[in-house]
């Protein structure tokens, strides 16, 4: 692909999130920088249907507006519609494609371009293999552990009963990641796969919301990039005065809603501003949410 260079990376140049995996990679070649925020991994099918196909672009289109890397592998179907609509962004969005083959054997081909795009946006391409090594089988199921770990949250759009969404599926389920799953009618055998996660305990996606409250959920699995602003306890929180949505939630909470319904009560913001601003305050240290979905105050 041109001069794309790949850095090697191995040891501690490598992200801290790799750790929780129970055989993390030894080296990885990056071109481009890691994410500075945090990141949702979509993946699905290579060969979804038209309607999957939008919801996947539209939904990166979403996360990317917000600040959040879409994460995927590159493939064809449900991962390059990830990628393309982080591209589309308003704004420019940024994303990350984890691949099985080396930036100098993209795979497939038929998306060189797409690659090129994604780094010339300010996105990234890692792989577990150096730059002129091209895909083999082996390689696959490696990259989508790798995949799951550099997102805090993983979206499976739609999928078989067998497939590499699944295998990413059952490495969340293992490292304790939230797997989010677009519902799907049980005649639909292309979704079948989908079905089956929820019964494993796979929450339902209902829409953006879905995601943004799962992100405010998962700060343990926030990787070594994103570097939160702590806010010191003897220091007034800033904003306090203003009546914006993240300021509006705030002060619902510090005045004791601790879930979220309370506090869209209390504010009359939709759960999706709600979860956006808990992901906001999140990141910034000034609260967290336990897996139980109880909002806790930080440094107060």
């Amino acid at each position: 692909m041109g001069s794309v260079v790949a850095r090697r990376l191995r040891g501690a140049e490598l992200p801290s999130a790799l750790t929780t995996l129970p055989a993390p990679p030894e080296e990885l070649w990056l071109s481009g920088p890691w994410p500075d925020g945090p990141a949702v991994a979509l993946v699905g099918t290579r060969k979804a249907s038209a309607e999957a196909l939008r919801f996947t672009s539209q939904l990166a289109r979403e996360l990317a507006e917000r600040g959040i890397w879409i994460v995927s592998g590159g493939a064809e179907g449900i991962d390059t519609a990830a990628h393309r609509g982080a591209l589309a962004a308003q704004g420019g969005g940024a994303t990350l494609v984890v691949a099985p083959a080396g930036i100098e054997r993209p795979y497939p081909a038929e998306n060189a371009e797409l690659f090129q795009a994604i780094l010339g946006r300010g996105g990234a391409y890692v792989s577990l293999v150096p730059p002129a090594v091209a895909a083999t089988r082996q390689a696959f199921f490696p990259r989508n552990a790798v995949l799951v770990a550099l997102a805090q949250v993983l979206v499976v759009v739609e999928t078989g009963v067998r497939g590499g969404a699944r295998n990413a599926a059952k490495v969340a389920r293992a490292l304790g990641r939230p797997c989010l799953v677009v519902p799907q009618a049980p005649w639909c055998r292309a979704a079948l796969g989908g079905l089956v996660e929820l019964e494993l305990g796979a929450r339902p996606l209902v829409g953006l919301h879905s995601v943004l409250e799962a992100l405010s959920r998962a700060a343990p699995y926030v990787p070594r990039a994103v570097r939160p602003r702590a806010v010191p306890a003897q220091e007034p929180l800033p904003g306090l005065g203003g009546d914006g949505p993240t300021e509006r939630v705030l002060r619902a909470v510090q005045r004791g809603r601790r879930s979220v319904d309370e506090v869209c009560e209390a504010t009359q913001l939709s759960a999706a501003e709600v979860s956006s601003a808990l992901l906001d305050l999140a990141l910034e240290s000034r609260l967290r949410v336990s897996p139980s979905g109880r909002i806790e105050l930080v440094n107060t």
